[in-house]
């Protein structure tokens, strides 16, 4: 509705435009995405306005970046390859809304598009531009096209500023709509991924394959595994993303050089680890802000999924040492019970024959024959020890012991042990976790709420395991030593280890040992 100075001036009567709006407003309730909500609008302004052509795009402030078109009744300049004139490049109505100038109801622009685009434009020059808002937050523009100007009279305007009002809500809810199909998407692909790795046993597989799986299923353009700062592996997607038409310059939008650790020109990135272990998942893209909740949910889950695979993995591992452990214990009974002892007997025979024939010409033979079973038996002995291991790796033991006490502590309870390679000595391995069963059974005495954590890290030349908590902490020089402390330090000094305890008031406490490889080797 406009005015003269006379009286509104009205392109239909009060109770005309309150119906027409009200078929709109019904119209627009049924569509979901931007195209179906141009189809709704559109029959409705041809038989008000005889228009017959408009488009709408979604903005994403974000990114400074439309990142959905939705059209109706396109002139074939405009509709040719999927509407790609209205997909790519540069346009005068979003540049002035990207830079606030789009800031009126309506505009009214000589399209750029139009200008620029080759084929039947069927005369149409000009559009009515429309910022969608929604509480002051910008969600798109509609653009009402024409052949003159003169059809975008000032009631022609007030009426199409009162169906923008419509639209907006429509591409609210397409966005939402948007979202939700994307997610859902995601997690049926997800699914996909789960699918294909079941049944993987050996873990360096299972971590490559599982990458080139979560890439292929996902659609990211990059996708990397992460131990601390090293590269494990990567997958980077030959054909690029959809390249959505920014306007923010590209150099401006590259990320750090240091941040760029799969593509050469991404632009965004997101990175998760894994939970329990040293990994970290990461994906980058070449669009801005490509990443929202919706990609940081779904890389969490792919995270727990890749931990849960992980740990199975140990279990058929440690179901595979758990039966070549057992067969190595039976055949190294079964030397000690029969071969050890029949040389053993075989010994004897030959000692007692040489003091039997002390000036007979077989002596020579018997001492020959005893010199040979004494070897042989100490050969067999230590064959014997060879098949016998001490213990289990201690990572092994560890984590045993940390699944379990995670069911009680839950989130509380957290880990990062890395596999350690030497064969510990039985009694080393038990002092080791008898020290953190005891450092374990003190944090959550006296620090009851507190977040747990247990490290084992492997260097060359020692392990380091340390037991953190989160704790109130105390001032070890104020507090005498318990039997619990004593005990601990008396078995990493029997055990030839290193034992150290640090705390301070409301800063937690840390409990090290340190196992030097010469420990390994003595025993």
């Amino acid at each position: 509705m406009a005015s003269n100075g006379d009286g509104p001036i009205r392109l239909l009567s009060e109770g005309e435009e309150a119906r027409l709006l009200k078929d709109i407003a019904e119209s627009l309730n049924e569509a979901n995405d931007v195209s179906s909500a141009m189809s709704a609008i559109l029959p409705r302004l041809s038989q008000v306005l005889g228009l017959k052509t408009a488009w709408a795009f979604r903005y994403d402030p974000q990114r400074a970046t439309f990142v959905e078109v939705g059209a109706s009744g396109l002139p074939p300049a405009l509709s040719a390859n999927n509407a790609e004139a209205l997909r790519s490049s540069w346009c005068e109505c979003q540049d002035r809304m990207v830079k606030g100038h789009l800031d009126t109801a309506v505009n009214i622009v000589r399209c750029s598009r139009l200008r620029d685009a080759i084929g039947d434009k069927q005369g149409l020059k000009y559009h009515a531009s429309i910022p969608l808002k929604m509480n002051g937050r910008p969600l798109g523009i509609l653009n009402v096209a024409a052949s003159g100007a003169q059809v975008f009279t000032r009631p022609a305007l007030d009426l199409l500023r009162a169906i923008g009002f419509h639209v907006a809500v429509t591409i609210d809810r397409a966005a939402l709509m948007a979202d939700m199909k994307r997610r859902n998407q995601q997690l049926e692909s997800l699914g996909l991924v789960a699918r294909e790795l079941t049944g993987i046993s050996d873990r360096t597989q299972l971590l490559q394959q599982a990458i080139n799986v979560f890439a292929a299923h996902m659609g990211f353009e990059g996708v990397g595994l992460f131990e601390g700062s090293t590269l494990l592996c990567e997958v980077v997607n030959s054909e690029p993303g959809e390249v959505e038409y920014s306007y923010r310059k590209q150099e401006d939008a590259l990320l750090p050089p240091a941040e760029r650790k799969i593509l050469a020109d991404a632009c965004s990135a997101l990175s998760v680890p894994i939970p329990h272990y040293p990994y970290e998942i990461r994906v980058e893209a070449r669009n801005m802000a490509a990443f929202g909740p919706i990609d940081e949910e779904i890389l969490n889950a792919f995270a727990w999924y890749l931990t849960t695979w992980l740990e199975q993995t140990l279990l058929h591992r440690q179901a595979l040492d758990a039966a070549r452990w057992a067969e190595r214990r039976q055949l190294a009974a079964d030397l000690h019970d029969s071969v050890s002892q029949h040389l053993f007997s075989a010994q004897l025979i030959a000692r007692t024959l040489r003091q039997r024939s002390a000036s007979h010409p077989t002596e020579t033979l018997a001492e020959r024959l005893e010199s040979v079973l004494q070897t042989s038996r100490q050969e067999m002995r230590r064959l014997i020890q060879a098949l016998r291991p001490d213990s289990a790796p201690l990572t092994l033991e560890l984590r045993h012991r940390l699944i379990r006490l995670h069911s009680v502590l839950g989130s509380r309870l957290s880990w990062n042990l890395a596999e350690v390679d030497w064969q510990l000595p039985g009694p080393v391995t038990d002092a080791v976790l008898r020290i953190i069963d005891e450092a374990l059974q003190n944090a959550m005495k006296h620090a009851p709420q507190a977040a747990i954590r247990v490290i084992l890290r492997a260097g060359e030349s020692i392990i380091v395991v340390r037991v953190i908590d989160q704790g109130p902490g105390f001032n070890p020089s104020n507090v005498k030593s318990g039997y619990g402390l004593n005990t601990m330090r008396d078995r990493a000094q029997a055990a030839g280890l290193r034992f150290r305890l640090t705390s301070q008031a409301r800063k937690g406490t840390k409990v090290t040992i340190v196992i030097p490889k010469e420990v390994a080797n003595h025993h």
